[in-house]
């Protein structure tokens, strides 16, 4: 491989990491800004502050405890298939799984650390699940409870879970050849990440653009 299709390769996985960071971020404040805006509503029109969790107890939409139960298998997979791509060999962070000699030589390694982040992610969901009633807009697991999402969006939240699945596959096989790299690998495992991430927080994307209709 010639050194301008490499820095072409570097760019592109630099440029798709941003736009995941980006994507998250934004899609974290706008989901606060649509739940502040339905309360800023509610206050107005009843002419005097509204208590936030009667608000948000009036605004819950059930979904079903399936879809709940995969959206949240889906959010976990969202953070293993992160750590796998950016923790599991160097790439532009100063630390990863192969600084650890006991863990990177062990066979069980991977499945190790897989497991350790799936509950490290289960845990600070079911953290964010513990805040009060007036802070249901923080907690991850009702995150969905917020919008009307229609079956069509839920297959595709639940479909995630394959997508995120082939991301880690991709990125265990750059921890299997390091340290030799597959480019290709690389940027299908970041592809899949930003697809799933799209599709995890489409619904409140969806909601915005239909707000400032």
């Amino acid at each position: 491989m010639d050194l301008y299709a490499a820095f072409n390769e570097a760019n592109l996985f630099a440029a798709g990491t941003v736009l995941l960071v980006i994507l998250l971020a934004i899609a974290a404040l706008l989901h606060i800004k649509n739940i502040y805006s339905v309360h800023r509503l509610m206050t107005l029109l009843q002419k005097k502050t509204v208590d936030r969790s009667h608000l948000y107890a009036e605004m819950t939409v059930s979904q079903g405890s399936n879809f709940t139960a995969l959206a949240f298998a889906s959010w976990i997979m969202l953070f293993v298939a992160i750590a796998y791509l950016y923790l599991l060999v160097p790439t532009y962070l100063p630390y990863s799984y192969m600084q650890i000699a006991s863990l990177a030589s062990n066979q069980l390694g991977f499945a190790i650390m897989g497991i350790a982040m799936g509950l490290l992610a289960a845990a600070i969901i079911l953290f964010l699940d513990k805040l009060p009633e007036d802070r249901r807009e923080l907690r991850l697991t009702e995150i969905y409870s917020f919008y009307n999402i229609s079956k069509t969006a839920k297959k595709l939240i639940a479909l995630t879970l394959i997508a995120l699945a082939a991301s880690i596959v991709l990125s265990a096989y750059l921890g299997t050849i390091y340290p030799e790299e597959a480019n290709a690998a690389k940027l299908g495992s970041l592809l899949l990440l930003l697809l799933s991430a799209g599709i995890l927080v489409l619904p409140i994307y969806k909601e915005t653009l239909e707000a400032m209709r």
